[in-house]
């Protein structure tokens, strides 16, 4: 037998042996119980392929094979960082600390730069790239807090302005501006229009501005009107301040304006200059330095030592030189000649001409006639006629008029001999191009990966750059990888042909995304617009100044880049340019160190020992038991070697940050350490230095540090030791470990037993009794205890009939004699013995519960009946029951007694009848009607006997019947027969085909005396009876739990309906069908709403901790090994509903059964109420998150979470959470001092604003404050903690929110769609998008280097993409407000500080309305619901998921169905406590095909697929067919379900 048939057959019940012969008395046997159905029916053929559960098993075996018959293979693909040792690695990082610790982070100089920018005047000189736009946004932001003050003291409004030289730059630093301050930004340049230039247009924008963004030309004008006077400016801010000079507007503004100025004057404005150099022309460094800091009144700032960005992003290229061969003498070419007879004269083309006869020294003679093409369109043509008659009109000899259209044609004429010109492709030789353009090809070709690096190739000549731009994109250079683009000046009145400005930013953005990888760019590209980075710069022409050599190299930012300087080979004028630039670069560097001290950037460890060697009482810190001691120096060793044992990503070196400010005379330092780190920040005590002060919050963290025992007692790190008490409490328990626990089979309240003296009814009636096709009437189950109300449930019918079960309980007592006890328990006793062939001893005192018929039929209102409950009962129906015979005696009976009538078969349990009327045109030995089955087990004691109705009427064996003589005097009677049904509570999946009617005579049949209406109610009993007695064991439960769950959410959040229920995503195993819902989507509400309860009771009672801490305790809280303890000790297994319907058990318990089959099944044992089921662990845990959804939907009406609370309590138990009403949340929360703090005008300020915006008014603005203040700001300004607090406690509140809308907006949902859909709502990209479309953005506080820039990146681009989905609404007729609201789906990813400050805003407002949940429901109705009305437009979110991209991948192009997804976490010898692998392995029909390690099954599963896709994406359907044995046909891979096989949470 196959391992196929064994699993088959063992799926089968056991059957008792029989003798093939048995007595008579015997014979008789279980009603259903012996029967044949479609659950077992014998002629069942082996399938062709492994099926269902079957496969998976399969599946299982092969990978577990797998893993064993390559582990060498397996664990060597395991990263390096998983296994390294700890002690090495942090050996090794210290002494990387330890050899750099003299080295501050970047940020130093930044925050020493903008503490020295707000006590004077200063010329700010940093390489291209290392944050002087950050220090000009804290500097603005700084200024606007004092000015919010000063107007609010009274004082004169005062405005900032922000001063570029060029237009294109008025837009860039107007959107960095934008997108970073929250406070109004203009911009202004001469594109602007006259409107500019009028005094009431300037009072308008400077009363509602507070910055604006301008070219000097434009401030310059409006000072010389007097429309801006300089006493109303509070900081004027010069990009490239290095143009301050002569007669240039920089350099007018301050001598004519603010020069005459007082210098005392408290007016006088603020001035920062920004400059990669003081110098742009070669000249003597010390005195143009000078002459620039006279200007502009400012002193120079720069850093001392320039290796103090060597850690930074930004990385100085590697330079080198490109040689090409000595040009030939430039030459006319025929083109040029003929060109040349014609228009040669016309001023109007002399600029071309030059050019290109130069070009074919410099370029070649292709490109030399090439310029024609690009130049000469019909469109230049045109205006060159408009250019010539205007030169002609203004000349000074007046010419007639034939002259000038002789000069018109020769124009048109010269058009079309370019455009009939035969341009010959370009070939790669001396004759068409020059050496010199040869050998920057052969660079792009050895140099330039197109898949990885961005070039720029920097010209001098506009022309140039668009020649080279079209020259690589002609086929014949077979080049198609280098995606060519330029970038120009704006064009001009001259005539240069140049680029708008709309033009260049889409260039900057078409580089920014790859789209383009070899930019050719002029000198604008040089200087202040911000182009991506890039790793390889090319000096097509060389730098002319010093400057132009540092900032065209300042654009190669990118680690390992290289700079090339083209030079002509043996030319040394060309080379000592070069090297002219480097030592003016140099000179300049040997200037700054003659510098006075004060001017120079020297970072917090300048002259640390000196320093510290002044102080006259330094602490220190001994560790008692071990000696160890802590001093003011050590603590910035001990602190970075902390640092360094930290979890980061590979590649980088954490370091800690520290942000030193002015006091006074004194200086205070806060250090800053990275996210990972379970302390972020602490402040140290006033010093006299910069250098003491940064040791003293070294030595404050490090004792930070050992109180929390994050340092031993030897002042080593112990993080590593410590961290996996969070991942270990994740990975505790497993949805495969399985164990055996005991389970209740029968409710609590059947064991009171004994002679009841009273009995409370509960009725039982059905919804649609016309499902049943046959009259009936209700019954009521009678109980010495009144039963609680149970929700109504469905009964499923032949021909798709459904009738809902209605169980009403009624609350007044019914009063018993002996006497009704006799006949409720005859009746009872009755039915189970002829309905249900089950006959027990009459036993009152040990009956669970009575049956009895009612009086009324399933409409009446039983509820509210004035009835006496005695009236219900039919009594006369009971008192006939009690006194009439066993059965009905039918001999010599008129017709009409056959009518409507029951018949049972004493010998086999499994034919019931009921009568339609006698048939005296019959006799016994005529045919029997076909279709019927003749006995249990398919007749075969009938075998060899005559199929007529003597023969189908009598089901004795063959020895037996054969003493019988046949009577053919027996009356016939046609009847009905009564299908059997295992399980009423499982729609069928197919309409039971037996034919009803039939013809029997009562030679061995029996009729019953119960009433026909009363059977028919009956046969429900066993659905019923079961679902009555499950429901009221999860009430049970409930009661133990003191939770008072309603009852249909009760009995869903316990049942678990597969052996693999936990696992929603996967192929179900062992399906007990019928049991209704399972816990899955309320165990998904749950699990939110624990998420949420136990986040808020942390934040509410520690909090003084950190992200990192508080993430560690929760997990504690919720994870599912604890609520796996807890629920044990609660005996939760035992409730836990895992079996369905089982026809053996519904029967109660107790009573001594005298005919029919026992109960003896695993499921149950005589006299017992209790069996046995098999649990994972983590089906466990999954029921205690169900029962608190269960608990949130009860008194979800009533706007209460009391109830969900108390399960939380019950469930986590522990702590930090006792937590029983809502209001004990804010109770627990103390309101600290920096919160209820005075606020500050521009705290007030932003809270204004947010009312504006939002429509809250926060209580505590400098709560708000707290939620934008990025983590890189510190607490040492305004005293204010960072947002991440906030931000923990607002994303639980978000996942609340979104769980609550997808769970009711989606009622049949599963928890796959919900987690994937909710992924779409919580996801960083979307939340991004809402924190610009509402504007958040613009309140951060950070001191981040370039996270200003990517904001304003990403602003633009999530702005355009909103504008493109409103016109493409409007396109459609549709109106621009029906947008597609998921534009931002395929938009850059934005800066993790956008969606950062959205939860964290969530949070604070939270907090601040004293906890009102309401609030963040109307926060989210207000400005998230309108993105998720429809949900269906985010379907394709998910399938980018690499899992997702795969599983569409193999059922919809390779039509397979035969794949999934295997995990099995695996130990890893040697690795960190904690650091446990999970492998996956891509099984494809049968086999593991590939696999990948990973920390986690998600991120395995992420890694195997993009491994299996890499093989796959390069076959065709054939071959895959081919390759993997694959011969699943289309049909079989569209019905199969790609989430059964693998998810991709």
């Amino acid at each position: 037998m196959s391992l196929l048939d064994t699993s088959q057959s063992l799926s089968l019940r056991p059957v008792s042996s029989r003798s093939p012969e048995p007595e008579e008395n015997s014979s008789s046997s279980d009603a259903e119980g012996d029967s044949t159905s479609e659950d077992d029916d014998p002629s069942h053929t082996e399938p062709a392929k492994p099926q269902g559960s079957t496969r998976k098993v399969l599946d299982n075996a092969q990978f577990s094979q797998f893993m064993r018959d390559h582990q060498e293979k397996i664990f060597s693909s395991i990263p390096n960082s998983t296994l390294r040792d700890d002690e090495r690695s942090m050996h090794w990082l210290v002494q990387e600390a330890e050899r750099e610790n003299i080295i501050s982070s970047p940020r130093e100089y930044q925050t020493e730069l903008f503490e020295r920018a707000k006590q004077k005047n200063i010329i700010a000189v940093l390489d291209t790239g290392t944050g002087k736009t950050l220090i000009a946004a804290l500097l603005l932001r700084h200024t606007i807090d004092q000015e919010l003050q000063d107007r609010l003291d009274g004082k004169q409004p005062r405005v900032s302005f922000f001063l570029v030289d060029k237009v294109a730059l008025v837009h860039q630093q107007y959107e960095v501006l934008k997108s970073n301050l929250d406070h109004p930004v203009q911009r202004f340049h001469g594109d602007s229009g006259a409107s500019t230039l009028t005094l009431d247009f300037w009072q308008q924008k400077t009363g509602e501005s507070m910055v604006i963004v301008c070219t000097a030309e434009i401030l310059l004008s409006c000072l010389h009107h007097s429309f801006v006077k300089m006493e109303t400016i509070n900081l004027l801010i010069f990009d490239e301040a290095h143009h301050t000079k002569k007669n240039h507007p920089y350099a007018r503004i301050i001598k004519d304006f603010y020069a005459s100025l007082e210098k005392g004057a408290q007016r006088r404005p603020r001035i920062l200059g920004m400059t990669a150099s003081p110098v742009d022309a070669k000249t003597d460094v010390t005195s143009a330095a000078a002459k620039l800091e006279g200007l502009l009144h400012s002193e120079i700032a720069t850093v001392a030592d320039p290796s103090a960005f060597a850690r930074a992003s930004i990385s100085r290229p590697i330079e080198d030189f490109i040689e090409y061969g000595i040009p030939p003498q430039p030459f006319e070419t025929p083109l040029w000649q003929r060109l040349q007879k014609l228009v040669g004269h016309n001023d109007v083309f002399r600029r071309l001409f030059t050019y290109s006869r130069s070009c074919t020294s410099e370029m070649g003679r292709w490109c030399a006639d090439r310029v024609w093409k690009i130049c000469f369109t019909e469109q230049e043509a045109q205006k060159l006629e408009a250019k010539t008659e205007k030169n002609f009109t203004s000349g000074k000899v007046q010419l007639p008029i034939s002259a000038l259209d002789a000069e018109r044609l020769a124009v048109r004429e010269a058009y079309q001999i370019v455009a009939n010109h035969s341009f010959t492709d370009p070939e790669r030789n001396p004759f068409h191009l020059s050496n010199k353009v040869e050998s920057l090809l052969g660079a792009l070709r050895k140099h330039l990966d197109p898949e990885e690096d961005k070039c720029i190739v920097f010209v001098e000549q506009r022309l140039t750059a668009m020649l080279l731009t079209d020259l690589i994109q002609q086929p014949s250079m077979n080049m198609p990888y280098i995606k060519t683009g330029m970038l120009l000046g704006a064009s001009s009145d001259s005539g240069d042909m140049g680029m708008t400005l709309k033009d260049q930013f889409v260039i900057m953005h078409r580089f920014r995304n790859g789209d383009i990888n070899c930019l050719f760019a002029t000198s604008v590209g040089e200087e202040g617009i911000d182009i991506p980075d890039c790793n390889i710069i090319i000096r097509f022409d060389l730098c002319k100044t010093m400057i132009q050599y540092i900032q065209s190299r300042g654009r190669a930012r990118r680690k390992d880049s290289k700079l090339f300087h083209m030079v002509e080979f043996t030319n040394h004028m060309q080379l000592q340019s070069i090297f002219d630039n480097e030592d003016s670069e140099a000179r300049l560097r040997n200037f700054y160190n003659t510098l006075s001290e004060d001017r120079l950037l020297t970072g917090n460890d300048y002259k640390i020992d000196f320093f510290l060697s002044q102080e006259k009482s330094l602490r220190t810190y001994t560790v008692p038991s071990t000696g160890a001691k802590l001093t003011y120096k050590m603590s910035l060793t001990i602190l970075a070697n902390f640092v360094s044992t930290l979890p980061r990503p590979l590649d980088t070196i954490y370091n800690p940050d520290y942000i030193v400010r002015n006091v006074g005379r004194e200086f205070e330092c806060e250090v800053l350490l990275p996210d990972t780190s379970p302390i972020r920040s602490a402040i140290g005590r006033r010093a006299t230095s910069k250098q003491v002060a940064k040791c003293s919050a070294a030595f404050e963290m490090c004792l930070k540090l050992k109180k929390k025992k994050y340092l031993d007692d030897y002042l080593q790190s112990t993080f590593t030791k410590k961290l996996p008490s969070m991942r270990n409490a994740q990975l505790a328990i497993s949805s495969k470990k399985r164990a055996a626990y005991s389970m209740r089979t029968k409710p609590q309240i059947w064991d009171n037993r004994g002679m009841p003296e009273k009995l409370f009814l509960t009725i039982l009636k059905m919804t649609s009794p016309e499902a049943l096709q046959r009259y009936s009437r209700p019954l009521a189950i009678l109980t010495r205890y009144p039963l609680p109300p149970i929700a109504k449930f469905p009964l499923f019918f032949d021909h798709q009939r459904t009738s809902y079960v209605e169980c009403v309980p009624l609350s007044d007592a019914l009063e018993v004699a002996h006497e009704d006890i006799e006949k409720l328990d005859r009746f009872t006793l009755k039915v189970f013995d002829d309905i249900f062939s089950k006959e027990y001893r009459s036993a009152p005192d040990m009956m669970p519960y009575f049956l009895a018929p009612l009086s009324h039929d399933h409409n009446f209102d039983f509820i509210n009946s004035t009835h006496d409950t005695r009236a219900l009962i039919d009594w006369d129906c009971l008192s006939m029951l009690r006194d009439a015979p066993r059965y009905l005696e039918w001999e010599n009976q008129p017709d009409e007694f056959f009518e409507k009538r029951f018949v049972i078969d004493p010998h086999d349990g499994s034919r019931k009848f009921y009568t339609v009327s006698r048939r005296p045109d019959l006799k016994s030995t005529d045919p029997e009607a076909p279709g019927i089955p003749r006995k249990q087990g398919g007749g075969k004691g009938l075998r060899g006997a005559p199929r007529d109705i003597w023969n189908f009427s009598i089901s004795l064996w063959s020895r037996t019947r054969s003493k019988l003589t046949v009577r053919l005097d027996l009356p016939v009677v046609e009847a009905e027969y009564i299908p059997l049904r295992r399980n009423l509570l499982d729609e069928l999946d197919r309409s039971e085909r037996v034919e009803g009617n039939c013809y029997l005579i009562f030679e061995t049949l029996k009729l019953s005396t119960l009433p026909i209406d009363i059977v028919a109610m009956a046969y429900n009993l066993p659905a019923i009876i079961y679902r009555l007695e499950t429901s009221l064991i999860v009430l049970e439960a409930c009661d133990s739990l003191s939770l008072r769950i309603r009852p249909d959410l009760a009995l869903e959040a316990m049942t678990k309906d597969s052996d693999n229920t936990e696992e929603n995503s996967e192929e179900q195993v062992n399906i007990q069908r019928g049991m209704g819902k399972n816990y899955e989507r309320l165990e998904f509400l749950g699990d939110s709403f624990l998420k949420m309860s136990t986040t808020i009771a942390l934040f509410s009672q520690i909090p003084d901790s950190n992200e990192f801490q508080y993430h560690v305790d929760r997990m504690l809280l919720i994870c599912n090994k604890n609520l796996f303890n807890n629920a044990l000790d609660l005996k939760l297994e035992e409730w836990v509903r895992s079996k369905g319907f089982n026809r053996r058990i519904w029967y109660p318990d107790g009573l001594e059964l005298l005919r029919g089959k026992q109960q003896n099944s695993i499921m149950g044992r005589k006299g017992g109420s209790r069996g046995v089921h098999t649990l994972a662990d983590k089906s466990i845990a999954d029921v205690c998150e169900a029962l608190i959804g269960a608990s949130y939907l009860t008194t979800y009406e009533q706007d209460s979470f009391d109830l969900a609370i108390q399960a939380v309590t019950k469930f986590v138990n522990h702590p930090n959470h006792k937590m029983m009403t809502y209001g004990d949340y804010y109770a627990a929360y103390k309101i600290p001092e920096w919160q209820s703090a005075e606020a500050t005008a521009v705290q007030r300020e932003v809270a204004r604003q947010i009312e504006e915006k939002l429509g809250y008014n926060f209580t505590y603005p400098r709560l708000l404050r707290s939620a934008f203040m990025h983590p890189s700001y510190g607490t040492i300004y305004e005293r204010i903690p960072n947002y991440q607090r906030l931000e923990f406690l607002g994303d639980s509140l978000l996942d609340m929110v979104c769980v609550d809308f997808l769970f009711h907006r989606y009622p049949s949902a599963d928890p796959q769609w919900l987690t994937e859909h909710k992924m779409a709502m919580v996801s960083n990209q979307f939340l991004g998008c809402l924190c610009v479309s509402l504007g958040l953005q613009t309140h951060m506080l950070s001191m981040t280097g370039g996270l200003q820039k990517e904001i304003a990146e990403y602003v633009a681009a999530i702005t355009q993409a909103r504008k493109t989905a409103e016109e493409e609404a409007e396109s459609a007729n549709l109106g621009r407000a029906s947008y597609a609201r998921n534009f931002w789906v395929d938009v850059q990813r934005p800066p993790k500080a956008l969606p950062d400050i959205v939860e964290s805003y969530i949070g604070a407002l939270f907090v601040d309305s004293e906890y009102d949940y309401g609030q963040v429901q109307r926060f989210f109705d207000v400005h998230m619901r309108p993105y998720f009305e429809d949900m269906h437009i985010y379907d394709t979110f998910a399938n980018r998921h690499p899992v997702t991209f795969l599983a569409n991948m193999l059922q919809l192009h390779f039509h397979c169905a035969d794949w999934r997804l295997m995990i099995q976490e695996i130990a890893v010898e040697g690795a960190p406590l904690g650091q446990a692998q999970v492998l996956c392995g891509v099984m494809i029909h049968g086999q593991v095909r590939e696999h990948a390690t990973a920390a986690s099954g998600r991120y395995a599963k992420i890694a195997a697929a993009k491994k299996i896709m890499n093989v796959l994406q390069l076959m065709d359907v054939d071959e895959y067919k081919r390759k993997f044995a694959c011969g699943c046909s289309p049909e079989e891979a569209q019905t199969s379900d790609p989430l059964a096989h693998a998810t991709a949470v």
